[in-house]
């Protein structure tokens, strides 16, 4: 994704063999790659590994941990792969999502996946070395965490909380999103969060407390822990307006109009707790949400030219997002100046609104002709700024073979994503 040396010098240090030396890197999965994501870990012997869930109709998942091979090559070959397998366990179902523990120090190299239940594995070595020189381990449960022990509401997403590594927020097919403690392994808290399915859930940055989830209903809500009797709105994706054809009759043509298309995918900013990111199933565009401004986007990522299928915000810069999706494309995003120019414009809409509440006392006492008039034009340009959002082009494309399902952005090394497309995973430099 970017020009320049094909060799990356991990934390200012020369190339070796736990960081890639080129600019793409490729691992070959016997099954297609539905879920991904990279260790947090900041040693180097483990910063280049990776998770992933396979996607299969048939009872025949697995759950993969990779990582970089010392002996991968310096040279693209597109056909070689770069990565080798750690250790697999077989599960039931695809993983909706797969996400290593918080934190990177010390101790068990723990791992979680969410389908049928939350799941945690911990990754032990052999001390055996496997394919491509990458050293072998293997994956012991450590728990499987259920609100039932008979039947349990597959879980969707869930997110495990950088400020206290001993929670986890889980979303459900149920309307609940479930607050674990990964310490006892047993539910601290229940709520129903939405009015029909739950597809996404993600505590905000810096947060134990303050979570934000996305669902079917097309609703993004905000709530507290310390005071579940109350939640926000954020947003709510606008109905879509297909226009109705002659041979539809009115009450389906009139449902058709009033469809509101359900958020499947949430992204809290890493750095900034006020942004959040979310798309629509089949929308081309990614929304950026302020939540001190609730109620519409204040920024519309346009350039994809197939339905969106997955947004994750940069772990280093407050205003850089990449997405990717059913068209191939993998989109890096700068929103700094827009953001920049839109305060400006807020405040001069403050400014006008302001003027606005002025003219309509005058208007009110009497004392002006034409202030009520003027008063109101200025109110609803003010409003306009609120609620109009600003369209952003990307700063970076890529094009992969398929459609990509998923992506993942290193967290201590962040010149490198990672996306997942058919059985391929590519590590891309930026």
């Amino acid at each position: 994704m970017s020009s320049g040396s094909p060799y990356y010098s991990l934390a200012g240090q020369p190339p070796d063999a736990h960081s890639p030396r080129k600019e793409i890197c490729n691992y070959f999965s016997p099954s297609p790659i539905y879920s991904l994501a990279w260790s947090r870990r900041d040693d180097r012997a483990q910063g280049f590994r990776m998770a992933l869930g396979s996607f299969s109709e048939a009872s025949s998942n697995t759950l993969q941990v990779i990582q970089l091979s010392p002996y991968h090559d310096a040279q693209h070959t597109p056909e070689l792969a770069d990565f080798g397998t750690v250790c697999e366990a077989p599960v039931d179902y695809p993983l909706t999502k797969v996400q290593w523990q918080p934190g990177g120090g010390p101790g068990p190299d723990l791992v979680a996946g969410s389908g049928d239940a939350l799941r945690l594995w911990e990754v032990e070595a052999t001390g055996e070395v496997g394919e491509l020189g990458v050293g072998r381990g293997r994956l012991r449960v450590r728990a499987q965490m259920s609100t039932r022990a008979d039947y349990s509401a597959p879980i969707t997403a869930f997110d495990w909380c950088q400020a206290d590594p001993r929670l986890i927020i889980a979303s459900s097919i149920d309307t609940t999103c479930t607050l674990w403690d990964v310490e006892t392994q047993q539910a601290r808290t229940q709520l129903i969060a939405h009015d029909r399915e739950v597809f996404d859930v993600g505590f905000v940055a810096g947060s134990p407390h303050v979570f934000a989830s996305a669902g079917a209903d097309g609703s993004v809500r905000m709530f507290d822990l310390r005071a579940l009797e109350h939640s926000t709105i954020l947003y709510e994706a606008p109905p879509d307006t297909a226009p109705a054809t002659a041979d539809v009759h009115a009450v389906d043509a009139a449902r058709v109009a009033s469809f509101v298309p359900p958020l499947l995918r949430l992204s809290c900013n890493a750095l900034d707790p006020n942004y959040l990111a979310t798309f629509a199933l089949d929308s081309q565009t990614v929304s950026v949400i302020d939540v001190r401004h609730p109620g519409a986007a204040v920024v519309q990522l346009v350039g994809h030219l197939g339905p969106v299928h997955a947004v994750q915000w940069s772990p280093v810069s407050s205003t850089q997002l990449c997405s990717a999706g059913a068209d191939a494309r993998v989109l890096v995003w700068d929103i700094q100046q827009t953001l920049a120019a839109r305060q400006i414009h807020l405040r001069q809409a403050g400014m006008q609104a302001a003027q606005a509440r002025q003219l309509g006392r005058i208007a009110a006492e009497g004392s002006e002709a034409g202030s009520g008039v003027q008063a109101a034009a200025q109110a609803a340009a003010a409003q306009a700024v609120v609620q109009n959002p600003s369209s952003v082009a990307p700063s970076l494309t890529y094009a992969a073979r398929l459609a990509v399902n998923s992506l993942a952005w290193h967290q201590t090394s962040p010149e490198w994503i990672s996306i997942g497309f058919g059985n391929t995973v590519q590590t891309l430099r930026l």
